[in-house]
């Protein structure tokens, strides 16, 4: 943040002195990141094969089936058709929305009349099952594209919002406070102040819509469309092929993971600050 520990009025060798939380050794991080994960991926699927044994392969079919069908999907060119028109739609969707988000709840966060006016509506809209939108935004834009991106938007935007407002609002008094003393304007106390100390809220609602939009990405194809990974979920789905509706679930559930990665990525690059003792 751009305000420091003395201007805070806290002795800086004090500061230095102050206990660290531990970080953990190597040995630790490497159990964290590579073999605790391993043997939850081992446990699950033993568990699954076992269960596959026992049940019809209509209903539960074995892992190594899944993989089958998950590589015949690509091999035969179905997937990536279908993954291109998908992933389109998911990422314009996804960049509107955070952008809106973002900008909305800063306005909303920082600004009581803003709050007053926009308050009532985002707070009603948000309250509002998103899938019962979908007819309106059939006769609105039609069948097509356009219907699809605007549910990821929406199913993307209010969490981004609400983060984002509450961040602003949850800005120590004492930060601004130290800020107007140093004679900072409103733009100078946004960008230098406010921003830097909502950064947390933020990336949280950024992750938590990142991870929804795959969920609006796949209920819009389903509902709005005849291509797109949601589509071929409900064509394998009437047909009683699981093993491809498995893999196709497996491959939208990467596809999420990718997204929350990213943005775990971009704090630890950008944001080191907002991760300390992590």
């Amino acid at each position: 943040m751009s305000v420091k520990v003395a201007d805070l009025g806290v002795d800086e060798e004090l500061a230095k002195r102050m206990p660290k939380p531990p970080k953990p050794s190597l040995s630790q991080r490497g159990w964290m990141i590579v073999v605790a994960p391993l043997v939850a991926v081992g446990i699950i699927a033993g568990s699954w094969e076992l269960a596959a044994s026992f049940v019809s392969p209509v209903l539960v079919p074995p892992p190594q089936r899944v993989v089958h069908d998950f590589l015949v999907l690509f091999s035969r060119g179905t997937a990536q058709g279908a993954l291109a028109i998908s992933i389109r739609e998911l990422y314009i969707g996804l960049f509107i929305g955070l952008i809106a988000g973002i900008v909305l709840g800063m306005l909303i966060g920082r600004y009581s009349m803003a709050e007053g006016l926009l308050g009532p509506f985002i707070n009603a809209a948000n309250a509002t099952p998103l899938n019962i939108l979908i007819p309106l935004l059939i006769v609105w834009v039609g069948i097509s594209s356009k219907a699809r991106i605007l549910f990821v938007i929406l199913i993307t935007f209010f969490p981004v919002l609400l983060n984002t407002a509450g961040g602003l609002r949850n800005v120590s008094r004492g930060y601004v406070e130290v800020g107007q003393t140093m004679g900072l304007n409103e733009r100078q106390l946004l960008r230098k102040v406010i921003l830097p100390a909502s950064v947390p809220y933020i990336l949280a609602g950024v992750r938590i819509g990142v991870a929804l939009a795959v969920i609006g990405m796949i209920v819009g194809e389903m509902e709005v469309s005849n291509v797109g990974l949601g589509y071929m979920l409900n064509f394998y789905g009437q047909g009683f092929q699981t093993g491809k509706l498995l893999a196709l679930v497996f491959l939208a559930s990467l596809i999420g993971v990718f997204n929350v990665t990213m943005v775990r990525v971009i704090q630890r690059t950008f944001f080191k600050w907002t991760m300390v003792g992590r």
